[in-house]
């Protein structure tokens, strides 16, 4: 499934509107680092965008390698190498002299065999090391049942150290929905943010406060380099839900967020 459209605050106007980016990459404004770690967050939509940013960054010639901390569903048509060490990665690459010869941008799954068709990560101190051999390392350092919202309990999400960059995601199909169908961990809403949630749809409000704070989705990146990502902008109703999410941003993180579509609408 490939990006569609990426969309970005248009904070010029004297009416807020977004703006259409050529890339998730150029609208992410990531400053780009030698040997770049950058980790995901939150809830649905981390694996088709993870993919999709590497490869925006293949393309432009960086080899990228893709990982995770929790679990990821086996990617169908990648490179993986089956890994519960760097040093096997290390060795499977050592022989493959177009990942060394800077020409071409490269991408590489690796993580080991769990049930369920997936990937789990390696220990995360193996993990740290795919980082040296790779121009960006990318990393889904949290699970969420594929829900679109979450909020994290205690030990997640789990960053790598060395993190550069931290993307906070969240489907805006949450938007007006109830907690219990579409919040992972929405019993926690009550206990972190004093929200009743019973009989009580998500707002626009609620869903900002949960992407930036420091008990939610930006739990262990307030150091860090860290952007929201809100997907399914699929048509002109998820498109207004988006604006209202940035505009409860504040400016600050308005100015950080960045809305996507996989889909042709």
């Amino acid at each position: 499934m490939g990006l569609k459209k990426v969309y970005t605050l248009n904070a010029n106007e004297e009416k807020q509107a977004v703006v259409r980016r050529d890339s998730l990459w150029e609208a992410l404004g990531f400053p780009l680092k030698d040997h770049m770690v950058i980790c995901f967050t939150g809830g649905g939509g981390k694996t088709t965008t993870m993919f999709s940013l590497a490869d925006e960054l293949s393309a432009m010639g960086k080899r990228v390698i893709v990982t995770t901390s929790t679990h990821i569903f086996y990617p169908e048509n990648r490179e993986v190498v089956l890994a519960d060490r760097a040093e096997t990665v290390k060795d499977y690459l050592k022989d493959r002299k177009e990942w060394y010869s800077g020409h071409t941008g490269q991408v590489l799954v690796t993580g080991q065999t769990a049930p369920h068709g997936k990937l789990k990560g390696m220990a995360l101190q193996e993990m740290e090391q795919l980082s040296g051999i790779s121009d960006v390392l990318l990393v889904e350092a949290d699970g969420a049942k594929r829900l679109p919202l979450k909020i994290p309990r205690e030990g997640e999400p789990v960053l790598l150290k060395g993190t550069h960059g931290v993307i906070g995601c969240a489907g805006l199909d949450a938007i007006g929905s109830p907690w219990e169908e579409t919040c992972f961990r929405w019993e926690l809403a009550e206990t972190v943010f004093g929200w009743k949630t019973e009989k009580e749809l998500i707002t626009p409000d609620q869903a900002a406060r949960i992407l930036v704070s420091g008990q939610g989705t930006r739990k262990g990146a307030e150091s860090m380099e860290y952007r929201i990502l809100l997907n399914k902008a699929d048509n002109e109703n998820r498109l207004s839900d988006g604006i209202r999410v940035m505009e409860c941003l504040g400016e600050e993180w308005a100015g950080r967020c960045v809305m996507t579509s996989f889909f042709t609408t």
